[in-house]
């Protein structure tokens, strides 16, 4: 091991003291640390080896200086195409390993002020006396101050390699998180990273044209991002007529941002040329019924601007949509950038046209799917 790597990763296991956890720069700005930023930066080919050897001294490291090594590693995998999933975890399993401690340190506040939890404010959080704290229960004060610094590089993570999101999701940090970013809003973003589908395979049936085929949709969080590159990918194939779509103007604008290809330098909306149903609109015969039984939208009965690719629900292990234009809106259903903008750089979202179906397959799901029904009701 590099000296200058050895005192780096010696430093970060000695307990912070109070002064670096009441100002967190105090860490960022230790020589031992800038020393190893500037010696990676003048060999760079030694950044992975270096990467590694800090990740395994994770469980050996003070909390506070973990998250700022593992920030450090986070860095650096930003630049990567694909992770290493060994380090990838270990950032991981540090996030899930001080989030509850985290949330230790709510309690322990809330009963240094006597109130509820749910009664503590952000202005309650600031005016902690961090001394108090440090003597008090240290740990939970520091996974909760440096928490913030386990954001980039958990981010980075989940949302380059799918493995290591369906790893994260797998732990089951939702509530921490949820719980935490009443004080902590950034942790929010997090959960652009979790609602990010993998690559999911979807049925698209087409009763107008009685057709069916198969997409693979990646790395999309709603449904109208759904809709808006699988429109364009079917313009690009020259198969909307195929399957039934008309009055369709591509805009090269909308796709480059769906895709990520840039970034909207102003107000921009998509919208839906079809009706997208989920199974469970299809009555008996062949009509749909988008309403529950008070008469109100059933939202499990169409692809809503929240469901994601992994959400359409499935028959026989099979997601299916069911395109068509009847029962479209009077006026075609609008969204914003805010609906398919890429929400992080290591995200790739796309849909892919993948076959079709022959009319034999099409005549037996749709049956599939109408008995299915009859039978639920």
């Amino acid at each position: 091991m590099e000296d200058v790597v050895k005192e780096y990763i010696d430093y970060t296991k000695e307990k912070a003291n109070v002064d670096e956890v009441a100002n967190k720069k105090l860490v960022s700005q230790n020589d031992k640390f800038l020393k190893l930023k500037e010696y990676v930066k003048n060999n760079p080919d030694k950044e992975f080896s270096i990467c590694k050897e800090i990740v395994s001294e994770f469980d050996n490291m003070d909390i506070l200086k973990s998250y700022y090594a593992a920030n450090f590693v986070g860095h650096a995998l930003h630049h990567e195409d694909s992770i290493d999933e060994e380090i990838g975890k270990s950032i991981i399993n540090l996030f899930f390993r001080n989030i509850d401690k985290a949330c230790r340190f709510i309690e322990n506040a809330s009963q240094l002020y006597n109130v509820d939890e749910d009664e503590l404010t952000e202005d309650d959080i600031a005016r902690i006396t961090i001394d108090v704290m440090y003597r008090l229960d240290y740990k939970p004060l520091e996974a909760f101050i440096g928490i913030d610094m386990m954001i980039p590089p958990v981010m980075t993570v989940i949302c380059t390699n799918q493995n290591l999101r369906k790893y994260f999701i797998d732990l089951g940090l939702t509530e921490h998180i949820e719980y935490l970013e009443s004080y902590v809003h950034a942790l929010s973003y997090i959960h652009i990273g979790v609602e990010a589908c993998n690559k999911t395979k979807v049925l698209i049936l087409t009763p107008k044209m009685q057709r069916g085929f198969y997409i693979e949709a990646s790395d999309l969080s709603n449904g109208y991002y759904l809709i808006t590159l699988l429109e364009a990918e079917l313009y690009k194939k020259n198969l909307l007529k195929r399957y039934g779509i008309d009055n369709y103007e591509f805009n090269e604008t909308v796709y480059n941002i769906a895709t990520g290809k840039e970034y909207a330098k102003e107000l921009i909306e998509a919208e839906a040329h079809q009706q997208y149903y989920t199974i469970y609109a299809v009555q008996k015969d062949g009509s749909y019924n988008i309403e529950d039984e008070k008469g109100e939208l059933d939202l499990n009965k169409i692809l809503y601007s929240d469901m994601s690719p992994s959400e359409i629900p499935d028959l026989e292990d099979t997601h299916i949509l069911i395109m068509d234009s009847e029962g479209m809106w009077t006026k075609p259903i609008k969204w914003d950038i805010s609906y398919f903008s890429k929400p992080h750089q290591k995200l790739n979202p796309y849909v892919k046209i993948l076959d079709e179906i022959s009319d034999e397959e099409y005549n037996i799901w749709m049956e599939k799917i109408k008995n299915y029904n009859f039978y639920l009701l």
